[in-house]
């Protein structure tokens, strides 16, 4: 993958291809407009999932977090302590996906970035990460159980594997270090369950993460309605 990355439809901002990497002859002011140009579509791909989750009581207050990769080593993340609902293009830091001492992380970004670091870390597909409190899914990660989204076609389609990791307090270096591990188990899941905690949404474009989020929050409200869940 490049270090830097195509506004939607693969287009240069002018409108002609896109040119990316060294060597490609585009001059750093060209470079630095593009890169702008993808962090404002991005800003507005999370503020409107923002909005989508919150219409849908799958957040509220200022609960949840989001980002999208905005290069190779790079991530947009939601600032803590906003509204999902009413967030705005300036309600975005920046976030390296590898920790160093040259690129300390801003002291606005949420607080479970670590959770989103992890993500991008092991997964190279992972172009955006939600995380939200929806209630049927959170309902099966409190009693420590999957749903079995199997019987449904949306559910194979649009959901794909899912996986389950144990509580660990918000935030911390722990419950990063669990989602990274359950990330890079070989079914590759798109949804994790975070006991305790809601779930996790990993998707190659916002709106991607978004819908695997809705659709699986759709099939577990169905499985409690019809009596089914184990344990």
């Amino acid at each position: 993958m490049s270090s830097e990355r195509m506004p939607p439809g693969g287009q240069h901002p002018e409108g002609g291809p896109s040119k990316r990497g060294i060597g490609s002859g585009e001059t750093p002011s060209a470079a630095s407009t593009r890169l702008q140009a993808i962090r404002i579509a991005l800003s507005h791909d999370l503020t409107r999932a923002g909005r989508v989750l919150e219409r849908r009581g799958m957040i509220v207050a200022t609960e949840g977090n989001l980002s999208a990769r905005l290069t190779e080593n790079r991530f947009l993340i939601s600032r803590r302590s906003r509204r999902k609902g009413d967030l705005k293009s300036r309600d975005y830091v920046e976030v390296s996906v590898v920790e160093s001492a040259e690129s300390p992380v801003p002291l606005t970004a949420s607080s479970e970035y670590r959770v989103h670091r992890a993500a991008y870390r092991a997964r190279q597909d992972a172009e955006a990460v939600l995380h939200a409190h929806p209630i049927m899914l959170t309902a099966f990660a409190v009693r420590g159980v999957l749903p079995d989204f199997g019987r449904f076609d949306e559910g194979r389609v649009f959901v794909g594997p899912i996986v389950l990791v144990p509580h660990f307090p918000a935030g911390s270096d722990s419950l990063a270090e669990a989602v990274e591990r359950a990330l890079v188990e070989p079914a590759r899941p798109g949804l994790v369950l975070m006991q305790n905690h809601g779930a996790l949404s990993l998707g190659q474009s916002v709106d991607e993460a978004l819908s695997r989020l809705e659709v699986a929050e759709h099939l577990a409200a169905t499985l409690i309605a019809a009596g089914r869940v184990p344990g």
